[in-house]
């Protein structure tokens, strides 16, 4: 009986460390953007020295996914968590004290290397260590927490920016990180990543390959298109949504803005309905396929002529709610159709589509603004999302006949 009580307490640890661990990750990543303004003038440099400096970031982490999901099946998540979390923070703290461009530089490709680590040693994590009957519900705090991270970062760092100085922020978040770092390894005993030796019922997965030819196969490869696609969609309307608007509908940039940040936010939301979706039920390719099909169209009403500015910003968030609902269904699909002791090379390989497609579709976006079709933004993002839903509904049928 004791047992059974403490399980839920044993759980909570986890998933709260782990979240935490996921909200600083996306916090950092858009804490550099953020202070671009301060960076520029104290280090003069152009704004192009300092998307360099952001490119690295993010493809070197974005790219570094893979092999670290090989890194944490081989040693084991909890090592790789903490090392790479401790890098993470360590690196943003430094930046407070760089005093020149080339530093700032250096300390945002350590801060990239060690954002690396989250995605392929948290899940490995979460499904080694959370009961079956809470690891929806875990995914989805996990994935909540990253987007509340991200949505925080710029206005945390602003306000302590204007209170003190922009070096204070970076030190101020970077200690944050390193007194959770603390607590993460105090309590990382608790931290068990999902092992050869896991049960087959664990997941339901049928393959018996592993490693490269596991990634090889067309259901993981078929969830790579996906990730690509639904960050094509995704990235692509966080980089231009409020631009399109200005230019489509000729609203202020207060409003743009607004529409913006309801989509964020509603993707936030996304993400907690389905929290509560998930454990109890458990067709997540139907639920996955519901969420693309209402974003993918509700994305395409902004073409509708003499719009109400307040109507653009619910459209928005309808379209965020959409993606978020999606996340929670599609982690727990990917795990799956993953073999025990496959976890980490698995997430860890299909994060790395994310970062392509996210990374990429800004430089379309921004050719069709600049040739004046800003509608063709909306066109496109439904195209993308409509894309992603098939290569998801695909995978999940093939990955039955691994």
């Amino acid at each position: 009986m004791e047992a059974v009580l403490e399980r839920p307490r044993h759980d909570s640890w986890i998933i709260g460390l782990i979240s935490a661990g996921h909200f600083l990750s996306h916090f950092y990543f858009l804490a550099l953007p953020a202070m671009f303004l301060f960076l520029k003038e104290d280090f003069g440099v152009s704004y192009a020295e300092l998307g360099l400096a952001m490119t690295a970031y993010s493809v070197l982490g974005g790219f570094a996914q893979s092999p670290v999901g090989f890194m944490v099946d081989h040693f084991g998540p909890r090592r790789v968590l903490l090392i790479g979390f401790g890098l993470n923070a360590a690196a943003i703290a430094l930046i407070g004290f760089a005093d020149a461009y080339w530093i700032l530089l250096v300390l945002a490709v350590f801060a990239g290397l060690g954002n690396s680590v989250f995605h392929p040693a948290d899940y490995s994590i979460l499904s080694g260590s959370i009961s079956q009957g809470r690891l929806g519900r875990a995914f989805s705090i996990h994935t909540f927490a990253g987007f509340l991270g991200g949505a925080c970062a710029p206005l945390t760092m602003l306000a302590i920016a204007e209170m003190s100085d922009w070096r204070t922020a970076f030190i101020a978040s970077g200690l944050v990180g390193l007194a959770v770092w603390a607590l993460m390894f105090v309590r990382s005993g608790n931290f068990v990543g999902e092992t050869a030796d896991t049960p087959k019922e664990a997941t339901g997965a049928t393959t018996e390959k592993r490693g490269l030819r596991l990634l090889l196969t067309a259901p993981v490869l078929l969830f790579l298109t996906f990730f690509v696609f639904y960050g094509m969609a995704s990235g692509g309307l966080v980089a231009f949504t409020a631009s399109s608007f200005i230019n489509l509908h000729g609203v202020s940039v207060d409003i743009a803005n607004t529409a913006l940040t309801g989509f964020l936010f509603g993707i936030v939301g996304g993400i907690l309905i389905a929290g509560l979706i998930v454990d109890r039920f458990r067709r997540h390719g139907v639920t996955a396929a519901g969420a693309m099909i209402l974003a993918a169209l509700t994305v395409l009403l902004p073409l509708a002529a003499g719009l109400h500015p307040f109507v653009l910003v619910a459209i928005m968030t309808v379209v965020g709610i959409g993606l978020g609902l999606v996340l929670p269904p599609r982690d727990l699909m990917v795990r799956a159709m993953t073999p025990p002791g496959q976890t980490g090379k698995v997430f860890g390989f299909v994060f790395v589509g994310f970062a392509v497609g996210s990374g990429a579709t800004p430089l379309l976006f921004g050719w069709l603004l600049d040739t004046g079709r800003p509608e063709y933004v909306f066109v496109a993002a439904s195209a993308f999302m409509f894309t992603a839903l098939l290569a998801i509904t695909v995978a999940r049928k093939l990955a039955r006949n691994l």
